[in-house]
C-alpha cells in the first residue's frame, strides 16, 4: 500500500486540474497514490485526466452528482495510504509539500494532523499574499486548536495532511452542509487530536470568481449554516467541560465580523441584496453590531446611498480581512 493518498475531488475544473495533477507528479516524494474522484464532470476533465500514463493515478468517475462534501467523502473512503491529503482540483502543491508533511508526522507521533500557511494565488496562478495564522511553527496538544477553530476555519484543506486512523475516527464530512463542511470537520478532528502548524507555505489556494467559495459568498447562503455549525459544536463541546461556554461570545463575535466584511465586499461589487443578507447575519450572530455606524452606512449604501457609504468609509480605516474565511 502507498504511504500517502493524495485525493483530488473534482467537478468541472478542466481549466485548472492539469496544473493540480502536475504539482503532485513533480513532488520529490514518490510513495503515494493520486486518487481523483470525478463528481460527474461534464467538461473536458475526464479527457485531461486520462492523458496521464502513471500507475499511481486512480481515476474514479462517478455518474451520480453529489455535493462537495459528498465527493470529499468518496475521497476519504477510497484512500488507502497511512496519510491522507485533500487537494482541491483548482489548488496545487508547492515543491516539497509531501516530503515536508510526511516528515512532520513521522517526527511527531503524538499529533494526528499537520496544516499550515498557504500561498494565495489568483485565477492565473500568480501570487497574491500568504495566509498565515501564526508567524512561527506551533505544536498543539489534543484539543488545543479547537478554541482557535471556533473563531473561524484556519485549516485550509490543501495545506492539510492527516493520519488515516485519525480521519477514520473523526468520521465523514457532513453532506447536509453546503458551506463550512471542512470547518465543521476540522473542529471534530481537532477535538480528539494534537496537531502541528507549519508557518512555511507549502500549498497554493486559488482565489477566483467561479470557485465553490465564491459561488456561496455571492449568494449569501453561508450565514445560516455557519451559525448552525457554531451552535452544534459549542453545545457538544460544553458537555466535555473546559471553557467552551465562555468562548461562545468570542466565536459569535468573530462570525459577526466576518459577515460585516462580506457585506462590505458585496456592496463594493454592486451586489446590494447580498450586502443586506450579510448584515442580517452579522446582527443575528452579535446583536450589539446593530448599533455600529458601519452597519448602518453599509445598509444605506445597499439601498442606493452608495455615495454616503463612500464618504463614510473615507473617515475610517478600511475593513481588514478576518483572520479566517471559511472555505
Amino acid at each position: 500500500m502507498p504511504k500517502v493518498s493524495i485525493c483530488i475531488p473534482t467537478y468541472n475544473t478542466a481549466r485548472y486540474i492539469s496544473e493540480t495533477i502536475e504539482s503532485v507528479l513533480a513532488q520529490c516524494y514518490q510513495d503515494y497514490e493520486l486518487v481523483i474522484c470525478d463528481n460527474a464532470s461534464t467538461d473536458e476533465t475526464p479527457e485531461l485526466v486520462q492523458r496521464y500514463n502513471d500507475s499511481r493515478i486512480r481515476y474514479l468517475r462517478f455518474e451520480e452528482l453529489t455535493n462537495q462534501s459528498g465527493n470529499f467523502n468518496r475521497c476519504l473512503q477510497a484512500a488507502r495510504g497511512e496519510y491522507i491529503t485533500l487537494l482541491h482540483s483548482d489548488d496545487f502543491f508547492l515543491p516539497g509539500f509531501i516530503s515536508h508533511r510526511v516528515s512532520l508526522l513521522a517526527n511527531n507521533p503524538e499529533v494526528g494532523f499537520v496544516f499550515g500557511a498557504v500561498q494565495m494565488v489568483d485565477a492565473a496562478g500568480e501570487g497574491l499574499s500568504v495566509s498565515r495564522r501564526w508567524d512561527e511553527d506551533h505544536l498543539f496538544k489534543c484539543g488545543e486548536l479547537v478554541e482557535f477553530l471556533l473563531l473561524g476555519c484556519i485549516v485550509c484543506p490543501p495545506s492539510l495532511m492527516v493520519r488515516k486512523t485519525c480521519a477514520d475516527k473523526t468520521g465523514l464530512f457532513r453532506t447536509d452542509l453546503t458551506w463550512g463542511h471542512d470547518w465543521e470537520w476540522a473542529i471534530r478532528l481537532a477535538e480528539n487530536n494534537g496537531c502541528f502548524f507549519s508557518s512555511v507555505p507549502m500549498a497554493a489556494y486559488r482565489v477566483h470568481d467561479v470557485s465553490g467559495t465564491a459561488e456561496i459568498l455571492n449568494s449569501a447562503k453561508n450565514g445560516k449554516q455557519e451559525k448552525q455549525i457554531l451552535d452544534e459544536s459549542l453545545n457538544r463541546l460544553s458537555e466535555t467541560g473546559g471553557n467552551y461556554p465562555q468562548l461562545r461570545k468570542a466565536a459569535f463575535g468573530a462570525l459577526s465580523r466576518r459577515h460585516m466584511f462580506f457585506a462590505e465586499q458585496a456592496l463594493l461589487a454592486g451586489r446590494h441584496s447580498v450586502t443586506r443578507h450579510n448584515l442580517y447575519y452579522a446582527i443575528w450572530a452579535d446583536k450589539s453590531m446593530s448599533v455600529r455606524p458601519t452597519l448602518w452606512a453599509l445598509l444605506l449604501g445597499s439601498l442606493g446611498s452608495v455615495q454616503l457609504y463612500s464618504a463614510y468609509s473615507k473617515l475610517r480605516k478600511p475593513a481588514s480581512i478576518p483572520e479566517s474565511i471559511n472555505r
